[in-house]
């Protein structure tokens, strides 16, 4: 049952979504004394990494028959369960659509967590998994991670990995604004330029509809949910021209004797070639014992210790459509090849280090992105055809640099902040 709107509220900036892109803009303008709404579908609550905190927060969304996007829902969006790869982004392919992002980068750098593991902080898996990879003559190299090295001196810790939800409670703190709960529905718009938003919150067992005017909207609610609201607000022709969705697999195999223990997903990678990734997959214990169940593997819980996992990610082929509020999108044989590829050439590296036993889980979705393009869908400050309106979120991550898009957001939302701070 929904209510009528009440009085409409007046802010400098309304943003949809408080993950890493919306906490970032939201933290920079309220620095500035900028009146800020913060918008997030989710509850406040710190996600615990327990079946619970993940079940409460984790919804897997449909993108065609047999792949699906996990979104999350809570305050630091998919930062408050991810894994913690922080990837930097590919300058050029920013700079050549009018985007520079190299002093943001190094902004990012002063501000927040971002360092190699130490050997000794990882698991004898992840080490064990190097060896094998460097042997048969991988480049396997160390990514960075958004970890803080002095919250988990002994190994893996949830805690450890940086969120976004620090950004918000900082904007929260110089006087933004956090609705939680909060959907928004529309962007309202008069003549071109974007005045306001349409929202409804969670009331008991129904909702109340509200209206906020403000003459900056931000849709960072991630590269699944903007281009939908752009759509229901009747703007621009989101994902006209498909998406990626970076399909992946991972595969699992037992080492007898080894004694390994918790790791940080991510830490070390390698190409085997321009379209295919392999990387560690080595968990946490709570993760682990969820892949083992949705592998239909119960038995397999108590060996985290004597695991060895690598995971498969390949460059799809751009395609797929935006229909009526779904998304569809369906692998070319193309992509079957690559996967195969990598599959066989993952399997291999874990027989080489002693592996039996191994199996793969289903192909998955492991990032939506192109769906928005700079110098299309927006411009080179991000705003849309819509004066006022812009987008930041991982809808904007290019076809050519798939890769894990934190730091990138961090930066790409620095970028815009600055141009909004102009505009205020």
């Amino acid at each position: 049952m929904s209510e009528a709107a009440g009085r409409e509220e007046q802010f400098d900036a309304i943003i949809v979504g408080s993950g890493t892109c919306g906490a970032t803009i939201a933290r920079e303008l309220s620095r500035r004394k900028k009146k800020v709404l913060i918008l997030e579908r989710g509850g406040d609550a710190p996600v615990k990494e327990n079946l619970m905190g993940i079940a409460s927060v984790a919804k897997e969304m449909p993108i065609g028959e047999k792949l699906k996007e996990m979104q999350v829902s809570a305050t630091g969006g998919a930062t408050s369960i991810y894994f913690g790869v922080a990837e930097l982004p590919d300058l050029e392919a920013f700079r050549s659509v009018g985007v520079e992002l190299a002093s943001e980068l190094e902004e990012v750098r002063r501000e927040v967590p971002l360092a190699e593991l130490p050997d000794g902080m990882m698991g004898a898996q992840a080490l064990r998994l190097r060896e094998s990879a460097q042997g048969l003559g991988l480049a396997w190299k160390k990514n960075p991670m958004l970890v803080d090295l002095g919250k988990c001196p002994s190994g893996y810790s949830h805690e450890a990995k940086w969120k976004a939800r620090s950004f918000v409670q900082e904007a929260v703190a110089d006087g933004a604004t956090l609705r939680n709960r909060a959907t928004a529905l529309k962007v309202v718009v008069d003549r071109k330029r974007a005045v306001g938003l349409e929202y409804k919150v969670k009331r008991g067992f129904g909702h109340a509809v509200r209206k906020a005017s403000a003459p900056l909207v931000i849709l960072a609610g991630g590269a699944y949910s903007s281009p939908l609201l752009m759509r229901k607000s009747g703007i621009g022709s989101a994902a006209s021209r498909g998406f990626y969705v970076s399909p992946s697999k991972l595969l699992f195999g037992f080492v007898p004797g080894l004694t390994g223990k918790e790791n940080f997903m991510g830490s070390m990678s390698g190409k085997l070639d321009r379209d295919i990734s392999l990387g560690d997959a080595n968990l946490s214990r709570f993760f682990f014992r969820m892949m083992m169940l949705a592998s239909l593997k119960p038995l397999r819980f108590g060996h985290l210790s004597r695991c060895i996992s690598i995971g498969i990610k390949v460059r799809d082929e751009v395609g797929g459509e935006l229909q009526n509020g779904r998304y569809h999108k369906v692998l070319t044989q193309g992509d079957y090849r690559k996967l195969e590829k990598g599959e066989e050439a993952a399997r291999k590296i874990l027989r080489s280090a002693g592996a039996s036993g191994i199996f793969a889980t289903a192909v998955s979705a492991s990032g939506m992105g192109g769906l928005l393009r700079i110098n299309e869908d927006v411009d080179a400050n991000l705003q849309t055809e819509v004066e006022g309106l812009h987008v930041c979120d991982g809808s904007l991550m290019p076809e050519s640099s798939r890769i894990s898009p934190t730091v990138t957001l961090l930066c790409l939302a620095k970028y815009l902040s600055k141009s909004l701070l102009k505009s205020l």
